[in-house]
């Protein structure tokens, strides 16, 4: 059987990156090719995966990143993920990075010549915050939001804690009695701007999650962390933030000064190993949910990433570059994992509830 879907994919990857993204992005909108959900369930019928008070398909989302905008809230479920995770989301919004911001890497280095993975220095480009949330009080399933300091290096120090606050705050008041808000993410690891790391400093991350603390609203809140962190680093993080917070996202994209494209966050394969190294380290330091997100090409990763502490997972590179690529990726990578858990887990339900 012709797989129409596929093509149109690798027709896409013939495009300028940015370009791609754009039109594939209004393709989803319309549902071209969608493969339909995932849904993961229970004898009874429920779904197997929880978190927080939501119930999800199954616990593989679309990380941040993708949707920056919040338009494919109610369209990600119908390629498969569990959820989507719209941002990072900025107070002001902006234009991002001078173009061209966006490569694809394909550099003969992949575990297989069908693997590529993406270099960008976006910039947070998006829509300002309230624009955004405006569009995400019509969304009709859970969803989660990734929120960011705005990209201007004039925002510093309490006038940056200040700016990401009034984002959480729109948030929480807007969107917590939606319903469909699932956690918020406080992206502290941004490496496309100057200024983007702000907040892994003891200190600074202390003073913007107490001022957090200080807003009514969504308890969840998880902190989206760099794939780089030493042991140490990671160490004092979560000393600071486990009591302000319900879980953390590892990680982010991989700092990287490319030697054709310059400086920018690596995804994809390149970063599986340092997102594996993460889940393990955070593991060790706390019992609250880990979400695994860097690397994932196929079932074997989610599995690998779970036997190292991971909750649930998500993926952006693996969906656009990845070995299975293209609308139907998040059902090949599912329909993999679960297969393979089945054949390790021969007794009982194993059901994710966070």
């Amino acid at each position: 059987m012709i797989d129409f879907g596929q093509i149109a994919h690798e027709l896409l990857l013939k495009l300028p990156p940015e370009t791609a993204h754009a039109i594939g992005k209004i393709g989803m909108r319309c549902g071209l090719f969608a493969p339909g959900r995932y849904k993961v369930t229970n004898p009874d019928g429920s779904n197997r995966t929880r978190l927080f008070d939501f119930e999800l398909d199954n616990p593989f989302g679309l990380a941040a990143g993708f949707d920056k905008n919040g338009w494919l809230v109610d369209k990600v479920q119908e390629y498969g993920f569990g959820w989507d995770e719209v941002g990072s989301i900025t107070w002001e919004g902006g234009k991002g990075n001078k173009k061209p911001r966006l490569f694809r890497l394909w550099d003969g280095m992949s575990p297989s010549k069908d693997m590529g993975c993406l270099l960008n220095r976006m910039g947070l480009n998006g829509n300002p915050a309230d624009i955004v949330i405006e569009r995400l009080k019509r969304a009709k399933n859970p969803f989660a939001v990734n929120i960011a300091k705005t990209h201007n290096p004039k925002i510093m120090g309490d006038k940056a804690i200040e700016d990401m606050c009034k984002t959480y705050k729109l948030v929480t008041d807007e969107l917590d009695y939606s319903g469909k808000l699932i956690y918020v993410a406080i992206n502290i690891s941004c490496p496309n701007t100057s200024e983007g790391k702000t907040f892994e400093d003891d200190k600074c991350l202390d003073n913007l999650l107490s001022a957090l603390e200080e807003c009514e609203g969504v308890r969840s809140r998880l902190l989206k962390l760099s794939p780089t962190l030493t042991q140490e680093k990671a160490e004092r993080i979560v000393e600071v933030a486990d009591d302000m917070v319900d879980g953390y996202i590892c990680g982010n994209t991989k700092p990287t000064d490319h030697p054709k494209y310059g400086k920018g966050g690596v995804s994809g394969w390149r970063v599986r190993t340092n997102t594996l190294d993460l889940i393990k380290i955070i593991r060790a330091l706390t019992d609250k949910v880990i979400i695994g997100c860097g690397g994932i090409e196929t079932g074997t990763d989610i599995l690998e990433m779970e036997g190292n502490g991971a909750n649930l997972f998500q993926a952006f590179n693996g969906f656009v570059l990845g070995l299975e690529r293209g609308p139907r990726f998040a059902h090949r990578v599912l329909n993999l994992y679960h297969y393979l858990k089945a054949n390790r887990e021969k007794e009982g339900v194993n059901q994710n509830v966070y």
